[in-house]
């Protein structure tokens, strides 16, 4: 066996309605199942979600706010009035400020931006920053991605005498700004249907109602931050990231065709280019220097200073990758040191820490111990400590914040990430606060990742036509995540690991002559994990392999699961020491030996491995303490075949059995059992004969009789144990009138009978007849075709 990653829950569906839904739209049915899976059950609603269109974009005065915003702002322009966007270090608040600068520029208006130093100023509207607003002679300021929160900010706003328009779609507190105009798609008595827009999607419906269109001029600025800011991309995001896309591929906009270059973005771009590629080059400037210059790159026009800049960023983010990959070892060996501390809830803090990469290093944790984290820098000049906050399904970070805001001076965020700032003396506390709720919200299991599963494959049902239908429902991101599929019913034909460290994995699955490849990134290791006669249940992504001008199918391993006892076959003659030592590592290993006097000196000192001999598995007298055995380990054949049955169910916990004996210790016994013929023979040549000696003569008798020598010594101890002969000193006598006995009465010939069916089944057998055996002792079937296809159920009764 070989135990998922994570708990793989199936999307339950109403196969009726989706039945209907296929008929209706023309579709597969597992593109209805998907529409279904992601709450689109209306044939109209899936029509529109099938096809994009820029209608689909909802009346941006619906938004609380807008008529005063665009009043203001078309005042502005009309009387050639100074105006500044206020926004944010992060690639919505960079793709927020770029679209309305390239919007306000071609209106002719009067306009800079100004983004906070991270490290300096920190997050949101700052008093200095507005002060210094008014002594440029800035009239009207208006916020994006930010602001929200600004209550004591548009409160000096407004004493300054400068106008303060709000763009925002964090999570709004209690009490809001007075600005002169405040839009946020979550303001409490916001009328606008969705709700989920990015920062940057605000914008855009503030531009969308300033200029009385849609601006599609900005599509792809809109698309690069609705992507990479993580919301939903269904409804109004959905068009903004798709339309976006399409916008982005033509290569229009200078600074974002050369971050695809530099990059590596070779071909059709996708939601996936942005938020792994594009995204992080962005967010690297604000990051580690000032974001200007990635608002720059979008706004340039100029190929050359585009390349120039793109450059610039891509050396920022390899930077910033030494950064993360440095705090997170630091942070790592921090939570490992106090196990029983971070164990609901991980809170870690050091001097040093760039707070602008902590956010990436929080999701390492997070994806390496599954458990709600926050990561902070502190300042040791003020004392106070600056965070990042990243959750798990069950557990609201805004909320748990919020439940401990005595602590926080400043926080903000949502269910999923948040950020914060708080004197260095009250970390303990707060640790303390956010464990106690983690222990409240969160049962056991949900410290176990889940994997969402659309629907069940097999390989027969894998086709490029299916797979380019399923394209109609991308771009894929939060809200609308990549399908992932269940694959059954395959024989693994082949396994290897690839790349040029050898880290990642390549497995072909092979059902009813047709194959699939498999691809696991980073999961090279499992490598050792996987039997080749195993049957592997892979959850994946469906995936067009294009190489060499051909086109195939391939599955992206996302989870590996093995439900069966596996079989590793390593049986030979060769050294096993490596392959012994990696077992005797482990405290859930047993290995089962010939003979107990050669326990202590079987394994190394240290090892960890139990230790058995097959004399105490056929006594019955096992010690106790072996039900814990995971992994079963055969160094030696059973002496029968009948002790091995029993014993290897009452483990009842085994997932792995090794057979890693050789065939050596045959060279002394038998390999067949003479028959009742061979038997007849040897009898009647040496009835009468005289003179015989053994074992002088047995190369002799072999020549006359044809029987091998070791058939001939066999057959005399059976004669001799059955009293037909004597050997007195080595010289053969047949007895004259001994009574006629069968054969099975030799306990020698019944003995050589039993290891002949264990040579049988242990030795001489193929992999797969070994596979088969093991799995006929356990509660499933294993039914194996012709062409090597299998099923996997649970024995009825």
């Amino acid at each position: 066996m070989l135990q998922s990653k994570t708990r793989w829950q199936t999307v339950e569906a109403d196969i009726a309605h989706i039945r209907s839904l296929a008929d209706e739209l023309g579709i597969h049915p597992l593109t209805a199942r998907l529409l279904y899976n992601r709450g689109v059950t209306d044939f109209e609603e899936a029509r529109r979600f099938l096809s994009v269109d820029i209608s689909q974009l909802h009346d941006p005065f619906r938004l609380d706010g807008m008529e005063a915003a665009v009043e203001r702002i078309r005042k502005a322009l009309e009387t050639g009035e100074k105006i500044r966007i206020y926004g944010d270090y992060d690639a919505d608040g960079v793709s927020s400020t770029s679209l309305m600068m390239r919007v306000f520029r071609d209106l002719g208006a009067d306009v800079d931006y100004y983004i906070p130093n991270r490290f300096t100023e920190g997050y949101g509207l700052n008093g200095d920053a507005l002060r210094a607003a008014v002594e440029n002679r800035i009239d009207l300021m208006i916020s994006v991605d930010t602001g929200i929160s600004a209550v004591e900010e548009a409160a000096l706003a407004k004493e300054l005498g400068l106008d303060l328009i709000i763009t925002d779609h964090h999570e709004p507190p209690k009490e809001l700004p007075e600005a002169l105009a405040v839009i946020n798609p979550k303001k409490p008595g916001c009328s606008y249907p969705f709700d989920m827009l990015a920062g940057v999607g605000v914008a855009f419906k503030l531009c969308q109602a300033l200029l009385g269109r849609v601006p599609e001029e900005v599509l792809e600025i809109a698309a690069l931050g609705t992507i990479a800011d993580l919301v939903p991309l269904v409804e109004e995001n959905r068009v903004l990231a798709a339309l976006g896309l399409e916008r982005m591929n033509q290569r229009q906009n200078s600074g974002l065709t050369a971050l695809m270059e530099v990059s590596g973005c070779d071909g059709e771009v996708g939601a996936g280019h942005v938020g792994f590629s594009l995204g992080p080059r962005i967010n690297a400037s604000g990051r580690l220097d000032s974001a200007n210059q990635a608002v720059e790159l979008l706004l340039t026009g100029d190929p050359d200073q585009a390349r120039q800049i793109a450059e610039e960023l891509d050396g920022m983010n390899r930077e910033r990758q030494k950064l993360v990959e440095a705090i997170a070892e630091e942070a790592s060996a921090m939570v490992e040191a106090e196990p029983e501390k971070n164990r609901r809830f991980i809170v870690v803090a050091a001097p040093g820490w760039n707070v602008g990469v902590i956010g990436i290093v929080a999701s390492r944790l997070v994806e390496k111990y599954y458990r709600p984290t926050i990561v902070l820098g502190i300042d040791e000049e003020t004392g106070m400590a600056k965070g990042s906050a990243r959750s798990i399904t069950g557990l609201d970070m805004y909320r748990a914040l919020s439940r401990c805001s005595d602590l926080l001076p400043h926080y903000g965020g949502h269910q999923m990430a948040a950020g914060m700032s708080l004197p260095q003396e009250n970390l303990p506390e707060l640790h303390r606060w956010l464990d106690e709720l983690a222990g409240e919200w969160l049962a056991e299991e949900d410290y176990i990742p889940c994997s969402r599963v659309d629907g069940e494959l097999t390989v027969g049902e894998v086709s490029l036509s299916l797979i380019e239908e399923l394209e109609r429902l991308a771009p894929y991101g939060m809200g609308n995540p990549t399908p992932r599929f269940r694959v059954t019913g395959a024989a693994l034909s082949r396994m290897q690991r690839i790349g040029r460290d050898k880290n990642h994995l390549k497995l072909i699955l092979e059902e009813e002559g047709q194959t699939l490849d498999a691809v696991g990134f980073r999961l090279g290791e499992l490598a050792e994990e996987i039997s080749p006669a195993s049957y592997p249940e892979l959850l994946g992504e469906l995936s067009i392999n294009e190489w060499n001008n051909r086109r195939l199918p391939q599955l992206l391993i996302r989870d590996i699961s093995v439900p069966h006892v596996q079989v590793f076959d390593w049986r030979s003659n060769g050294d096993k020491g490596d392959r012994y030592r990696f077992l005797a590592e482990r405290k859930d290993v047993l290995f089962v030996i010939s003979d107990s006097r050669k326990r202590r000196e079987f394994l190394d000192k240290g090892s960890q491995a139990g230790v058995l001999s097959w004399g105490e598995v056929e006594s019955g007298t096992c010690p106790s303490g072996l039900k814990g055995t995971r992994w079963l380990v055969l160094a030696d054949l059973p002496v029968t075949i009948g002790c091995f049955p029993e014993f290897l169910r009452s483990l009842s916990r085994v997932e792995r059995l090794y057979f890693a004996y050789g065939d050596t210790e045959l060279d002394h016994g038998l390999s067949r059992t003479p028959e009742r013929e061979q038997f007849k023979r040897l009898y009647a040549f040496l009835m009468g004969k005289k003179g015989v000696r053994l074992p002088r003569d047995v190369e002799r008798i072999s020549r006359l009789t044809g029987l091998s020598g070791r058939w001939i010594r066999f057959m005399v101890d059976v004669f001799e144990e059955l009293g037909f002969l004597r050997l007195p000193d080595g010289n053969l006598e047949m007895i004259e009138g001994a009574s006629r006995r069968p054969l099975t009465e030799s306990d020698r010939y019944m003995r050589q009978l039993e290891r002949e069916k264990v040579q049988e089944l242990f030795v001489y057998s193929s992999t797969r007849d070994l596979c088969h055996y093991i799995a006929s002792l356990f509660p499933y079937e294993l039914n194996l075709g012709g062409t090597g296809t299998w099923t996997l159920k649970r024995k009825s009764g």
